[in-house]
């Protein structure tokens, strides 16, 4: 409970919180499958709180409705694509790939930051 309040306090401030989640989620021993099902499921909730909080403040509009209508379209396709990819990855690749990919992200925020 304690780790699900401070990502949300993070979610808040920043625009994504999976380079924060991705090493509990492989702590607690998801792979492949189960482990991106649950950062989905994450992120959906978050992105879901967030929409309705800018909805609640007449900060979203119409053309920004239609751009994530647009995106989430694109996101599906990305899924359907990533999931015939983590369907031919054994699960050393998949850690692999992950702590590359974090720590390429640690990477890019403490050369780039915003």
């Amino acid at each position: 409970p304690v780790l699900g309040a401070v990502v949300g306090l993070v979610s808040a401030l920043v625009v994504t919180t999976g380079p924060i989640n991705t090493p509990f989620f492989l702590a607690y021993g998801l792979r492949r499958s189960a482990y991106i099902g649950t950062e989905s499921v994450c992120a959906m909730a978050m992105h879901l709180a967030r929409g309705a909080a800018l909805a609640r403040y007449r900060l979203m509009t119409w053309e920004t409705v239609a751009v994530g209508l647009v995106l989430g379209g694109m996101m599906f396709a990305g899924a359907w694509l990533g999931r015939r990819l983590l369907d031919r990855m054994s699960d050393r690749i998949f850690l692999a790939v992950i702590e590359v990919l974090v720590a390429a992200m640690g990477l890019q925020f403490l050369l780039f930051p915003r």
